[in-house]
């Protein structure tokens, strides 16, 4: 209602956007001689192209087949469009093929294929005539299952390429002895050392000046580190559309309208009808009622006072049968409710040990006993139970239940739930109660546990939307604030208005939720069309209700950051790398630790039994580059300066112990080799795509 009163108070104004809109298609065609949407293709690897209409089909598979958002869905079908395509060229440039007898093969290993009885022989082996008189009789009778067949062989022949391939790079790899020992080594050989730190912190920052230029410096010269993808920030503000005290009291007194009855005069029948109120309505007739004014269905369930939610659940239990409480509000619904049935331990809990017998419903192949003998062994474990044996360990040892494993526990249930025999056993036992019954499943040894009282209640529930009139205010001050802060500072007009702006930095071009707002690839998408500058506003609305005023402050392009970007993040390593020098420099000549601990009021400290594989120093942390200097030091020798993590060092080696070796490095050889291929296949698909250049038009399309 609230989106035809928008329609119909600014008809005249969407009629003029609309046939704007529609100009602005036309004249499009005309002067850049395209009447469609982009033509580049989706996918560009190598020499080979992927359209919009095979994507898209992709896409709506994962999208279908795997429960995924849209942009997941692309993702995927662009990860896996790209490997294909890599591994198709480099098949074809190597010669690499599958042929029928590969296919065979693989059809013969196939659990899918082999077990199937109509492509099996005589033997029960796989025949592959019978195969291949199946796929001819698809080809003659039944062309829609061919066509899915000539698929999945493509797949088949792709994924034994793949296969193929893996193989053979996987057997030049090779791990040799000598790789063995180093790997050994590196875990087990130690080394103790005696060590001076002299922490960064001697030098106070207001001696390091670090300038703009420094910090150029220094990200030019780590540029892997500080790559960076295109990216957008964004400032925007949200205009909740929520229901006021206002429109929850209007909703309310519909709700009201229903707990009196009133009368209507027919004009069919010329009479006057009188319509009863919910208290009023026969048991029968409550379903009827509900779905009639509710928003949400009947429920036909008894609930215990621990599944009732929100603030009036002990109030809702204790009604008396037939009375109605409400108008109450809960979890975005206004409510009145009814107390339809209330049942004095009406829910219950219990826990059972089945013991089944041939020919019993839903036995397992595996159980041989007749039904007399299930019965003595149901009787024997009754009486274990009596005597105090441990019910839950009688039951996994016994039960032929699917509950055995969990010591007999059942959910909680209501009488109609269960078989006659068991929730009459049940519901007339105290709790504590046990005993034997027989169903059609078996014999039953039966504990119950707990009972519960219950009620059955029905509940008519109006949701709490926003009425036309607030909506259109929601509408209003959305647009005004997009009005206003063209040419203005975007927060300070939020903090003048009392709006809270809200930052959002790093977007980048494919993503397709943002923080707290969710999913929102129109915003991503508009931020990141061709010309789009810093200080661009636009309002979208939400799918939630209400809207949302975004503007671009930063257009951040692909490439090295400039340094005002990274200031803050890289000044504290550029202090470091020249406070590193200065110290290096104040250091000078030197005979003896103690003499440089003495310089800079430092203590010498001693490391024992480091290795290189954990690089840790008692004191100092991880310091891999001062360990691996100890580790290529003579005995007694003392490093230059070192510039580790937290400080200066200069270490003395003191001793060094190499492990002792062993007679045979097959165990290090295997871990070696195995950790190899199990990255392999990822490794190798990486490398493929590696050698073909990736044109990415995702972005054009979704």
């Amino acid at each position: 209602m609230a989106i035809l009163g928008k329609i119909r108070e600014r008809s005249i104004f969407l009629i003029f956007i609309i046939g704007m809109a529609l100009l602005a298609f036309v004249f499009t065609g005309i002067f850049d001689g395209n009447s469609s949407a982009s033509q580049d293709p989706v996918l560009l690897v190598g020499d080979e192209e992927i359209g919009i209409d095979e994507f898209s089909r992709q896409v709506d598979f994962a999208e279908r087949s795997y429960r995924m958002t849209t942009m997941q869905a692309v993702n995927f079908a662009f990860e896996q469009s790209t490997n294909a395509k890599a591994f198709e060229q480099t098949f074809d440039a190597l010669g690499l093929s599958v042929g029928k007898n590969h296919i065979e093969q693989f059809l013969k290993s196939d659990p899918n294929f082999s077990s199937d009885p109509q492509f099996q022989g005589e033997d029960g082996s796989f025949d592959s005539e019978r195969f291949t008189d199946f796929i001819l009789d698809l080809s003659q009778n039944n062309p829609q299952g061919f066509e899915q067949w000539k698929s999945q062989e493509a797949s088949i022949k792709n994924n034994l390429r793949v296969q193929q391939y893996v193989d053979m790079v996987s057997a030049g790899i090779n791990v040799t002895n000598f790789e063995a020992q180093q790997s050994y080594a590196l875990q087990n050989d130690i080394i103790d050392l005696d060590f001076v730190r002299i922490p960064y912190s001697v030098i106070a920052d207001s001696l390091v000046p670090v300038s703009n230029k420094d910090i150029a410096a220094y990200i030019a010269n780590n540029a892997d580190a500080y790559e960076r993808e295109e990216a957008r920030n964004l400032h925007y503000v949200q205009f909740v559309e929520e229901p006021t005290a206002q429109d929850k009291v209007l909703i309310e007194n519909e709700l009201r309208e229903l707990l009196s009855s009133r009368v209507e005069y027919n004009e069919v029948s010329k009479q006057e009808e009188t319509f009863p109120s919910f208290a009023e309505i026969s048991t029968e007739g409550v379903s009827a009622f509900v779905s009639e004014n509710s928003d949400v269905p009947f429920q036909d369930a008894f609930v215990s006072e621990v599944e009732l939610s929100g603030n009036y659940a002990s109030t809702l239990f204790k009604l008396p049968l037939g009375e109605v409480f409400g108008p109450y509000e809960d979890n975005g619904f206004s409510n009145i409710s009814r107390v339809v049935a209330r049942e004095k331990g009406g829910k219950a809990k219990a826990r059972h040990i089945l013991i089944a017998y041939k020919g019993a419903t839903r036995a397992a192949e595996t159980v041989t006993r007749i039904k007399a003998s299930a019965k003595n062994e149901a009787n024997a474990i009754l009486r274990k139970a009596r005597r105090g044996s441990d019910f839950a360990a009688l039951a996994r040892e016994n039960s032929d239940g699917p509950s055995a494993s969990r010591g007999g526990e059942l959910p909680e249930f209501v009488r109609e739930e269960m078989v006659a025999p068991f929730s009459d056993f049940v519901f007339r036992n105290r709790v504590g109660a046990i005993g034997v019954v027989e169903t059609e499943f078996g014999f039953h040894v039966i504990e119950v546990q707990d009972k519960k009282d219950v009620v059955k209640l029905a509940t008519i529930s109006k949701k709490l939307v926003p009425s036309e009139a607030t909506s259109n205010q929601v509408f209003t001050e959305a647009t005004q604030f997009e009005l206003d802060v063209q040419g203005t500072d975007f927060k300070d007009l939020a903090a003048q208005k009392n709006y809270a702006a809200k930052e959002i930095n790093d977007v980048k071009i494919l993503d397709e939720s943002l923080p707290i707002l969710g999913a929102q690839r129109q915003v991503v998408r508009w931020a990141f069309e061709e010309g789009r500058q810093v200080a661009d506003v636009k309002r979208f609305a939400l799918s939630s209700g209400g809207y949302i005023i975004v503007q671009v402050t930063a257009v951040k392009e692909a490439g090295l950051p400039d340094a005002d970007a990274l200031k803050a993040s890289v000044s504290s390593l550029v202090m470091k790398e020249k406070k590193q020098a200065m110290l290096v420099d104040q250091i000078g000549d030197y005979n003896s630790l103690e003499e440089i601990a003495a310089k800079f009021e430092q203590t010498v400290s001693s490391a024992k039994a480091v290795n290189r594989f954990t690089s840790m120093l008692a004191g100092a942390s991880n310091e891999p580059a001062v360990v691996g200097v100890g580790f290529g030091m003579e005995q007694d020798a003392i490093s230059a300066p070192i510039g580790g993590n937290s400080g200066v060092f200069l270490v003395q080696l003191k001793s060094k112990k190499a492990a002792e070796s062993l007679t045979n490095y097959a165990g290090y050889k295997a871990s070696i080799s195995n950790t190899s291929k199990q990255n392999m296949q990822s490794n190798v698909a990486e490398a493929v795509k590696k050698t073909f250049e990736v044109t990415d038009n995702r972005s054009l399309y979704y």
